[in-house]
């Protein structure tokens, strides 16, 4: 006789979903989610001021309509517990109005940008909170005084003043949402956008270590490949501009004092390649008068691409000045520097070398740290390589 395999019944989950979908559901009847009501996009909270403002609005309107009864001669309304006690529920029922449109029915309508779901909504809770308001006042009124003569007489009237009031009210419900989501995105792109500025600035700030050691491993190894007994200064003066840059430069500003000091060690590092009769005059840094201590805060590195990219593509050949730096404060608010080299003469035949990367990000550093308050010019004359920058801390004319 054969062997029957009879396999097991297979799990409530693997049962396939029927046509409508109803099996992929979770259990309950609270599960089933029609579509003409979907999910709320937020769950915005109501802030305590809109509390604050919808409550002396309503009191307002309360302290106006008896104002204007108690002086209008022979006024039908009689300012009694009766008026009290039934403005007290319209003004509940009107709150109510505001709230249902800030929870319920704005974030599932407009907030996902169906509008004319919104409308159909805003008149059709208007209708409802009016019959609702109406039977209610009729209620009270019923039960502190008897039966209501006017509620016959003057029903559609008193209907049309109540829904034009509640659809006023879901409106500005809706527009006081509106301008706090607006508001609220606003602050929300500004930091998105601040966030973004950072992140870029760190990015360039983080490509200046490297192209700054890049530049000096080279000018060290030229020293060692020719057994320089200045080899070990070398290491020494990078060991200084490091520390520089790992724990001073990680602030937004430094004084110009400071960033001076850091260029100074970095051209001593740069004329042990020269013979020691000649560095001093080869690589001149002009400073035009003393700097405070606290002189002039500026972002740190940011002079440093000036002076590497003479030294990248000048001639430290040439005589009697190879490379001379002009830094010149003409008053407290204004900065100039000038970097001069000559332009070493390129072969036709040989390929250009890559270059640009620091002055591109110096560029790019500019524009996020001083919109408006710096400018950049190149200048390439004969024989000559001229760059100078104009930072100021006030916006510059165009």
């Amino acid at each position: 006789m054969e062997n029957l395999l009879i396999s097991p019944p297979a799990p409530a989950s693997s049962v396939p979903a029927t046509a409508s979908g109803a099996a992929s559901r979770p259990a309950g009847w609270w599960a089933a989610r029609p579509r003409w009501w979907p999910r709320p996009a937020d769950h915005t909270p109501v802030p305590w001021w809109v509390h604050l403002v919808l409550m002396l609005v309503l009191l307002s309107i309360d302290d106006m309509l008896y104002y204007a009864i108690r002086i209008t001669p022979k006024s039908p309304v009689r300012l009694d517990k009766v008026w009290f006690v039934r403005n007290a529920v319209l003004d509940a029922l009107t709150a109510a109005m505001f709230y249902w449109n800030w929870a319920g029915l704005f974030p599932r309508t407009l907030a996902l940008g169906r509008v004319r779901g919104y409308l159909a909504g805003v008149l059709g809770s208007a209708v409802g909170f009016t019959l609702l308001r109406l039977a209610t006042s009729n209620l009270v009124y019923h039960l502190m005084q008897g039966f209501d003569p006017d509620l016959r007489e003057k029903f559609w009237e008193l209907f049309a003043g109540l829904l034009l009031a509640g659809v006023a009210t879901m409106l500005a419900s809706s527009g006081v949402r509106i301008t706090l989501d607006y508001l609220r995105g606003q602050r929300t792109r500004h930091e998105l956008e601040r966030q973004h500025l950072l992140t870029e600035l760190a990015m360039l700030k983080t490509q200046i270590n490297p192209h700054f050691l890049f530049n000096t491993l080279n000018n060290i190894y030229s020293l060692t490949s020719r057994k320089s007994d200045r080899a070990p200064e070398a290491v020494l003066r990078l060991a200084e501009s490091m520390r520089y840059l790992l724990y001073d430069s990680s602030a937004d500003t430094v004084p110009l004092s400071q960033e001076l000091a850091h260029l100074r060690s970095f051209l001593d590092l740069q004329r042990l390649r020269l013979p020691e009769a000649e560095a001093a005059t080869a690589i001149v840094l002009h400073v035009d008068g003393p700097v405070a201590p606290e002189a002039f805060p500026i972002a740190p590195l940011l002079l440093l691409p000036l002076v590497e990219n003479a030294f990248k593509h000048g001639d430290l050949a040439a005589r009697p000045e190879a490379i001379r730096i002009e830094i010149e404060l003409p008053d407290a608010a204004t900065l100039h520097v000038t970097v001069h080299n000559y332009v070493v003469a390129r072969d036709a035949a040989l390929p250009a070398q890559p270059g640009g990367l620091g002055l591109h990000n110096l560029r790019r550093r500019l524009q996020l740290l001083y919109p408006g308050r710096h400018a950049l010019t190149v200048r390439t004359l004969p024989g000559e390589y001229a760059v100078t920058l104009e930072l100021g801390n006030e916006v510059m004319g165009e």
